[in-house]
């Protein structure tokens, strides 16, 4: 198989030269007569006793192109396994064969984050076969800074390395399991409330008790240097558990020098 570019005036092509006999079945005629998303249009002929198939693809870019200097991050593969999920369920829906999708980054284009796929007539081949080896190509291609995209290129190879593997039941699996450690990770509003009214509790006094100062014991006004020391302790404590603090006894406040106009 022979690959060749035509530049025109306004348009691009990519011919796609097979060494065998041009002969058309159903599939052809099917591709000619619907516009199928996701897949890109073909024309195909015989010159010289081969086949010539040919895409335009003006305004896209190749995969190859597209990630020459680029790293794949986990939104590229998963936004990829979407496309082409999509394309092989509008396939189906036309009797045609999604084993003759070419799923190699030199023909697949894309264009504002959406994956475009060659469907080569008569080139049939295992399609989980060419998708294993897509995700060696995204492992190879991996920006390894991205975490979730480490685990999601890693996880698709083991998965695409058994026999017969369902890629949409292992993305289903995949997605279920992100929500799973969303979940997790999302707070406990209840508990994250009980929390904060422990805090808020911590200089409340309930309603029906009566504050009565201890002798020689200092009353703390608004007004003064004094407050805002015990607003900084108030801040710290209210951000934590009392106990990383000690005991009420422990704490200390920097009140020395104060004028004595603070007290009552």
């Amino acid at each position: 198989m022979n690959t060749k570019y035509e530049k025109e005036l306004n348009r691009i092509c990519l011919h796609i030269h097979v060494p065998e006999i041009y002969e058309e079945d159903y599939q052809m005629p099917m591709l000619r007569a619907n516009k199928i998303p996701g897949i890109l249009e073909v024309n195909g002929c015989g010159i010289d006793g081969e086949s010539r198939y040919t895409y335009e693809i003006t305004g896209l870019v190749s995969m190859a192109v597209l990630f020459e200097n680029k790293q794949v991050q986990k939104g590229d593969i998963e936004q990829f396994i979407y496309c082409l999920l999509e394309s092989i369920s509008q396939l189906q829906k036309y009797m045609l064969h999604p084993g003759c999708l070419l799923l190699e980054p030199e023909y697949v284009f894309c264009r504002k984050q959406k994956y475009f796929f060659c469907y080569l007539p008569g080139g049939k081949q295992e399609l989980c076969e060419s998708f294993h080896r897509m995700t060696e190509y995204f492992v190879e291609k991996l920006d390894y800074e991205d975490e979730k995209g480490i685990t999601l290129a890693y996880e698709l190879h083991k998965a695409t390395l058994e026999e017969n593997y369902d890629l949409d039941a292992i993305m289903q699996e995949y997605r279920t399991e992100c929500e799973e450690a969303e979940e997790e990770e999302e707070p406990d509003t209840e508990e994250a409330w009980e929390e904060e009214e422990i805090s808020d509790s911590l200089f409340t006094l309930d309603t029906e008790e009566e504050y009565k100062p201890a002798k020689d014991t200092e009353v703390i006004r608004e007004s003064g240097g004094v407050w805002s020391a015990w607003k900084k302790a108030a801040h710290k404590i209210s951000r934590g558990r009392l106990g990383r603090w000690g005991s009420w006894d422990d704490l200390i406040l920097e009140t020395n020098g104060q004028d004595e106009s603070t007290h009552l």
